[in-house]
């Protein structure tokens, strides 16, 4: 392993183990409506445009078949391990699978498959160095099977950095509650009386179990307990000095975006300079004028002087639009209390908007 600079060390990832309740945002699963929002919104024509082409590209699920009673260990394409016990599944009703299973992985674990899969890894807005995001499914003559045994999961870790302690786990699968209260293109506080759905995000928890380096192997280790639900594996990032709120305004963003869901025609990401992790914007800027419309942070969360790149992107009476920017994240200036981005999105095929999705990896 290669010696890491002063500021790369300034930039690496401590566990927290006082976060119990932590939370994860990401945008698949089920949406709870506002009590004030009178009928479920629906996503747009363009907002399914690109969500059809994400879904092309994104990570897919690989498929395993294996001996119910015998000792198995699967090695999918991306290197990753699942060691899985003799009898460790079961059916419904407890008994023992009678023979051949199959077991069927999806893992979520680049830049690029964080805007792909729209399961970005921020906690509160502030971004969580990923080893990644891995969801299993044991199947007999298709009826789903549960756990009796863990399965134990070897995965290879990405970049330098190897992690001296317990890495913390996720789980969970319940949806954010919408607000309306948010701010408009100067960062002012402001409530709108128009009821409109925010993308719904995903509250994840911090269980009680860590993922834990195996230097024998080279490996982080974890156990998997559960089926049917995601397990992520996501340190805390602790960069320390100030902090900032920023707006990213949008030169062409869909005014279809705040009552398009689950999907969205205008999206902004956000990927921290060599971490594996990527920051979905979900906050509108609210009541904004052209040339300001578009997303803003949680309230001063992002680290001044943060590098970066941001990838903005709308869908537009069935164009792509885009824009991949690299940034210093400024301080905001006197008198104000946000740092201003601005995007100038061009027209784009779709294969030109999958490459610079893909060019996040590098960044």
């Amino acid at each position: 392993m290669k010696a890491l600079s002063a500021k790369a060390l300034a930039l690496l990832i401590t566990i927290a183990a006082v976060f119990t309740a932590c939370k994860k945002q990401s945008a698949e699963q089920k949406l709870k409506l506002n009590k004030n929002t009178a009928v479920a919104p629906a996503p747009s024509k363009d907002a399914l445009l690109l969500a059809d082409l994400f879904k092309k590209e994104a990570p897919q699920t690989q498929f395993f078949t294996v001996q119910s009673r015998e000792n198995s260990t699967i090695t999918t394409r991306n290197g990753s391990k699942y060691i899985i016990p003799a009898g460790a599944f079961r059916r419904r009703d407890g008994s023992f699978p009678a023979g051949l299973v199959t077991v069927a992985i999806r893992e979520v674990l680049t830049p690029k498959d964080f805007v792909l899969a729209d399961k970005p890894t921020a906690n509160a807005g502030d971004y969580l160095l990923s080893f990644g995001e891995y969801f299993v499914r044991a199947t007999e003559a298709g009826a789903d099977l549960t756990l009796a045994t863990p399965i134990t999961v070897r995965v290879v870790p990405r970049g330098e950095y190897r992690p001296g302690n317990g890495v913390p786990m996720w789980d969970g699968d319940t949806s954010v509650l919408q607000t309306f209260d948010g701010f408009d293109y100067r960062n002012q506080p402001i409530t709108v009386a128009q009821a409109v759905s925010e993308n719904p995000g995903v509250d994840w928890s911090q269980t009680p179990s860590y993922a834990l380096f195996n230097p024998s192997t080279g490996t982080l280790d974890f156990q998997l307990t559960d089926l049917l639900t995601w397990s992520n594996c996501d340190a805390f990032n602790t960069v320390s000095g100030p902090r900032t709120t920023v707006l990213g305004y949008f030169n062409v963003f869909n005014n279809e975006t705040p009552g398009s869901s689950p999907e969205q025609p205008s999206m902004l990401f956000f990927k921290p300079r060599n971490i594996n992790s990527v920051i979905k914007f979900y906050n509108l800027i609210l009541d904004a004028p052209d040339g300001f419309k578009g997303f803003l942070s949680y309230q001063n969360v992002v680290p001044v002087g943060q590098e970066g790149t941001f990838l903005a992107i709308t869908a537009l009476n069935g164009q792509f639009y885009a824009e991949l920017k690299d940034v210093v994240i400024d301080a905001p200036a006197p008198g104000a209390n946000y740092s201003p981005v601005s995007f100038d999105l061009q027209p784009v095929s779709g294969s030109d908007l999958l490459a610079m999705i893909a060019e996040l990896n590098n960044r």
